[in-house]
């Protein structure tokens, strides 16, 4: 084991490479133990450190099943039935936990993931903890709570929060699940993490309304503050804002913090990205950088940032092609296929064989209908490019017609 000087430089990554650290965490009760707990002691922001390593090792190590949507569907049903025959229509997540029949079969699931749920305090910032959270550690849609509570949703739900701490879950079969939630602050936090090929939305108490797109989370509070709402977003969201002068909403990314009053608009953050963006539709938002003054933008703009040279942009737009995948849709204008196939992979959670270099030669113009299945959207493009396509195993190869 190293020296207190050398562990005193270290951040979260290295403690989580860090083998004796690891090997402790795993067996409290060993030799390592009267080391680490004794290196807590002497440094507050050290522990803290450590604290929020052990977190995220402690919820690794809780390997979750995961779901197919067909089972996701049955759970549902379960639960809309059990809850028709004992006519009762709101149950906390303690009642539910009661019903030993059920337990077995819905979609809740009761765990110790401290890597993916949080009570958020000022100690731990979103950045720290949106970087061990990865969306594609997921399969099904998860809504994460605070109280250590993991639920996994349906495709295309629907999640609405009220200021008394209920949330309801409304299915795309139009079912209404409601639970309750333990821990009701603006310090406490959850997340709705959307996977490749899943749909989900949230409405927060105040009305704002947040369309996540695949591939995207969300951190929220389940509760807004008193002088401001504040959520945080990684990878593409769509939200439409109830205006509230006294309490400005603000929706922070890796890279960029966008304030708003009331007004609808776009913001892409995908960590992968070079460039993070707003595109706004309706009202005014103010952007500001991590390396630039405060920029305003309003309806029909699109504010960008460039992560590499650290500038900012501002461009008139068509909002459409930017919004359109809200509601089932992808534009594209002269769009190299390449990019158009990326689009698709998020969307549907499929994976494209293909050779990038002659893809991107080919451009199409159009919009496509994502209500339907891969396949329908493959047709289509089918038929204004020269391409054909075939399912393998695990992927969808694409070739160029000779």
């Amino acid at each position: 084991m190293k020296n207190l000087e050398t562990y005193k430089e270290y951040e979260i990554e290295q403690w989580l490479e860090d083998a004796d650290f690891v090997g402790w965490v795993k067996n409290p009760t060993g030799n390592a133990g009267a080391f680490f707990t004794s290196l807590m002691a002497k440094d507050a922001q050290l522990a803290r450190r450590m604290a929020a390593a052990m977190q995220i090792l402690q919820g690794i190590a809780n390997n979750e099943p995961t779901l197919s949507d067909k089972s996701i569907e049955k759970m549902w049903e379960n639960v809309r039935s059990e809850t028709v025959d004992r006519r009762k229509k709101h149950r906390s997540i303690n009642e539910w936990i009661r019903i030993g029949s059920i337990a077995a079969s819905i979609l809740l699931v009761i765990g110790f993931s401290s890597y993916f749920l949080f009570g958020l305090n000022n100690d731990i910032d979103y950045k720290t903890i949106v970087a061990k959270v990865s969306v594609d550690s997921v399969s099904e849609i998860k809504l994460l709570m605070p109280d250590k509570s993991q639920i996994t949703l349906s495709n295309r739900t629907e999640v609405l929060l009220s200021n008394e701490g209920e949330i309801t879950l409304k299915t795309s079969k139009g079912e209404h699940i409601s639970l309750n939630i333990s821990k009701l602050s603006e310090k406490h936090f959850g997340q709705l993490i959307v996977p490749k090929g899943k749909r989900a939305s949230m409405i927060f108490a105040d009305g704002s309304r947040v369309t996540v797109r695949p591939g995207s989370k969300v951190i929220f509070p389940t509760m807004f503050a008193q002088n401001e709402r504040k959520i945080y977003v990684q990878g593409e969201a769509f939200l439409e804002v109830s205006k509230n002068k006294k309490r400005p909403f603000i929706v922070k990314t890796e890279l960029m913090d966008v304030e708003v009053l009331g007004t609808s608009f776009d913001v892409s953050a995908y960590p992968g990205e070079n460039e993070q963006s707003v595109v706004l539709v309706t009202g005014s938002v103010k952007v500001r950088s991590a390396s630039s003054d405060e920029t305003k933008i309003v309806p029909n703009q699109r504010y960008s940032f460039d992560k590499t040279s650290q500038m900012q942009s501002v461009n008139e737009v068509n909002v459409f092609p930017y919004i359109s995948w809200k509601d089932g849709i992808l534009s594209f204008n002269s769009e190299n296929l390449g990019n158009v196939l990326k689009e698709l992979s998020n969307y549907y959670g499929v994976e494209f064989e293909y050779k990038p270099n002659v893809l991107d030669e080919i451009h199409i113009t159009g919009k496509l209908d994502l209500n339907n299945d891969v396949d329908n959207a493959l047709k289509v493009i089918a038929t204004i490019s020269p391409i054909n396509y075939k399912h393998m195993k695990k992927s969808i190869k694409i070739d160029v017609k000779p």
